[in-house]
């Protein structure tokens, strides 16, 4: 990569550091009032409406993605007036969009108790909540979201993520200050929609403050249209994919076994995300970059920088998932006690779930910034068909444990073995596909080794109850998991022979 697009780089994962720590922290003050002032359902009320809006949001059809792809080449190229008439022609698609949103949402509304099985709160109406989540996800195509892109194109990540920090940190406190005063959930839902858009509102201004040359104006060239269009189409059908992989993991759940058992999946999921989040700093921070080396550079270059930064991510991906495996209960026990934990072996799964994940995800970003959406566009519906089905069939037979079996074989199969072929033969066309894969394999092994070698050591420290020793106990297994895993990684992949150019390129993004 060249200076300013890791220095572009740097700078976005340092600011997303600093927000992710931030949102990390505040969710789980937050789910925690949630739990101590109206009770655990209302978190499975959260979790569900966060799913089901998520599936109504597949009308956006990755059109944000797609624009900002169509900008990487003129905004490198300072033609100004592509940039203009990308945003006028993005604005317009976003309100048809919020439109076609808010109609299909209010039409599943009179439905909505029909995904609840058991329980459901009785002191609160949950049309009304439902529509206030819903509210909130419609805003934003019919405010400045569509300005957003230029900062993701022009690589200004940070700013965007700097607003949402604060924003985030707002919106958290306050809820937890309602929560406490009032102990009503209504309180806490509307305080969304507000800081939805004072955050669309605040970065509109600064786009518009850093870029002022860019506004909505003029007509895209039709050919660039036909080009959006299978781009498009192409980003709907991975969406389709997505929310099949998480959002309707969540609807399945809660029809077939409540949402108590929701509430539960989603604060393993939470603390599992979280750690998501942290390690897709990397991969949404470095899109852009990729995408502009990939448009300047040679296939030889960017496979090497394909093949160092993957040795990065999934070191930090091996680390993350021993320390997942030896923290994941003690935390779950201190946090909520024992009544909302599952067993070891849902809890082994999480971890399995987590790095199987990930194993695709430096693929995934490579496909993206080529452009490659029309190119996978049948195996995204592969796996979202393979997902659905295997979820309902196994939910019945092993409970949650069966959906997320389920994820995990599309991951391995579908995504990771099926989604790096698309990228060794329509980008990577001079390299093999089965070397990548022989070194995904490697790193599993490895990761299992740490997780293996981690947890012996760790079950000398057993914790049994959320005293001060247990939180001790705690930060005595977070630090052997650090220890440990990075001397497993580090004597294994040192022999690497991407180790090299991989140590420069971390020593680069630190100090320059």
């Amino acid at each position: 990569m060249s200076g300013t697009r890791t220095q572009n780089a740097k700078r976005n994962i340092y600011a997303s550091l600093i927000n992710k720590m931030i949102t990390m922290v505040l969710p789980f003050l937050t789910r925690s009032a949630i739990i101590y002032f109206v009770g655990v359902l209302y978190l499975g009320l959260n979790g569900l409406f966060t799913s089901i809006l998520s599936v109504l949001s597949l009308a956006e059809l990755g059109v944000g993605m797609a624009m900002v792809f169509s900008m990487y080449e003129p905004i490198a190229k300072g033609d100004t007036e592509t940039v203009c008439a990308l945003l006028n022609l993005y604005k317009k698609i976003y309100r048809v969009i919020g439109t076609v949103i808010l109609v299909f949402g209010l039409a599943f509304a009179p439905f909505i108790t029909k995904v609840i099985n058991g329980d459901i709160p009785t002191d609160t109406n949950i049309y009304i909540l439902y529509l206030i989540s819903l509210l909130n996800t419609v805003i934003s195509y019919f405010l400045f979201a569509y300005k957003n892109s230029l900062l993701v194109a022009t690589q200004r990540m940070d700013v965007t993520t700097n607003i949402t920090t604060v924003m985030v940190i707002f919106a958290n406190l306050l809820q937890i200050a309602l929560l406490a005063i009032f102990k009503n959930y209504y309180f806490y839902c509307i305080v969304t929609p507000f800081v939805t858009i004072a955050e669309n509102i605040i970065r509109a201004y600064f786009a518009d403050k850093m870029y002022p040359q860019y506004k909505c104006e003029g007509e895209v060239s039709d050919e660039l249209k036909a080009e959006i269009k299978k781009r498009v189409f192409g980003l709907f059908i991975y969406r389709l994919s997505r929310v099949m992989r998480y959002s309707l993991d969540s609807l399945v759940l809660s029809t077939f076994l409540g949402l108590t058992a929701l509430a539960k999946y989603n604060n393993y999921f939470l603390i599992m995300n979280s750690i998501v989040g942290v390690m897709d700093i990397m991969t949404n921070n470095i899109t852009a970059s990729v995408g502009n080396s990939i448009a300047l550079e040679s296939q030889e270059k960017n496979y090497n920088d394909f093949r160092k930064i993957q040795l990065i991510y999934m070191w930090a991906a091996g680390f993350c998932t021993a320390a997942l495996f030896c923290l994941y209960q003690p935390f779950m026990r201190i946090w909520v006690g024992q009544e909302l934990m599952f067993d070891g072996l849902t809890m082994s799964v999480f971890c399995i779930y987590f790095f199987i994940n990930r194993c695709g995800d430096m693929c995934y970003t490579y496909r993206q910034s080529a452009g490659l959406w029309w190119e996978d566009r049948y195996r995204p519906i592969v796996e979202a068909v393979v997902n659905l089905t295997l979820n309902i069939i196994l939910v019945q037979i092993i409970g949650v444990v069966g959906v997320m079996l389920s994820t995990i074989i599309g991951l391995i199969f579908i995504n990771s073995i099926w989604g790096s072929k698309i990228l060794f033969k329509h980008y990577f066309t001079h390299f093999k596909q089965s070397g990548y894969l022989l070194e995904l394999l490697l790193f599993t092994v490895v990761t299992a080794a740490a997780c293996a070698a981690c947890g012996a050591i760790c079950s000398v420290f057993p914790i049994a109850d959320r005293s001060i020793m247990a939180i001790i106990l705690l930060g005595v297994k977070g630090a052997i998991s650090v220890i440990v895993s990075n001397a497993i990684f580090w004597l294994v992949y040192r022999k690497l022979p991407q180790y090299g150019d991989m140590v420069a390129l971390a020593k680069k993004m630190i100090h320059i």
